[in-house]
């Protein structure tokens, strides 16, 4: 068995003549939250809807828990819960109707956990799904796909348009279940907050590029911000790697950089007035930094 519940090799996705997906290689390992973070219209969505077999890839090879969309499709799908920012459900059904409705199509359905999983989300199981509020909505769809016992959970945009506390009751439900049971999640979103309270691996996303994949305190620690007061003339900061921006200020200079190396730290030292300063990111500093640099 594969060490990975995701493996995405090469992949590409074309829309007519523009390419939005550009040589994705994605790997999420079993057991754990990893979370896609990137602004609206990165290729997160398109990504997810790949992995879910809705989309074929241009170029690459998608596998799901060890198996291919190609070949094992509706095996893959007895295995993967899936929860889209759309939140498709039927209006004039209610909240117990469609948990059955659901059930028809999965042989591992599990009566117990749905309805523990609807006592402790608070619904009321006579409720028509065109009376439940934003959130409810989103906590049924949560049900529907964890009731099954899926292996692998990929939400897409899970908490779009909800308040924080429903948010954060969410996610937290999600992991805590998930955790639990030892399974996978891939969420995507472009909410740092999120993804810095629950994600054990971030990838960052943009334009269609994988710019990041790794565990989060790795990610947190991949970029730094070096404070620097100037001893003399402006630095030739061309000689360094690394650097994605500067930021001018009155006798010193704040240097966002990948990578600040021992070599890195020597040369900066020559060019300061005292011993530069080094100062950790928090992981929107490291995305919007991400972004940026992209954007230059």
């Amino acid at each position: 068995m594969t060490d990975y519940a995701v493996e995405m090799v090469n992949v590409c996705r074309d829309f007519g003549r523009r390419r939005v997906i550009h040589d994705l290689n994605l790997r999420v390992r079993r057991g754990g939250v990893y979370g896609l973070l990137g602004v609206n219209g990165s290729g997160k969505t398109t990504t997810i809807k790949m992995l879910m077999g809705h989309l074929r890839p241009t170029e690459g090879t998608i596998t799901i828990l060890g198996r291919s969309y190609s070949t094992d499709l509706l095996a893959i799908r007895q295995r993967v819960g899936y929860v889209s920012e759309n939140r498709y459900l039927y209006d004039w059904m209610t909240v117990e109707e469609t948990l059955r409705f659901a059930a028809a199509f999965h042989e591992r359905w599990d009566w117990e956990k749905a309805r523990r999983l609807t006592d402790r989300l608070q619904l009321d199981p006579t409720m028509k799904v065109k009376h439940l509020s934003r959130g409810n909505r989103a906590r049924l769809c949560l049900i529907v796909a964890l009731a099954f016992d899926p292996e692998l959970l990929i939400l897409d945009e899970p908490t779009s348009g909800l308040d924080p506390v429903v948010r954060r009751e969410l996610l937290e439900s999600v992991v805590a279940e998930i955790r639990r049971e030892g399974r996978t999640v891939l969420f995507s979103s472009h909410l740092v907050e999120e993804m810095e309270r629950i994600a054990d691996w971030v990838g960052i996303l943009h334009q269609g590029r994988l710019k990041i994949s790794a565990p989060l305190e790795e990610v947190k620690a991949s970029m730094k911000k070096v404070r620097l007061v100037l001893n003399g003339r402006e630095p030739d900061f061309g000689q360094l790697r690394g650097v994605l921006s500067i930021e001018k200020r009155t006798g010193e200079r704040i240097l966002t950089m990948k990578d600040v190396s021992d070599e890195v730290l020597t040369k900066l030292r020559q060019w300061s007035a005292s011993e530069p300063e080094i100062i950790p990111l928090s992981l929107e500093d490291v995305f919007v930094a991400s972004v940026r640099a992209e954007g230059q």
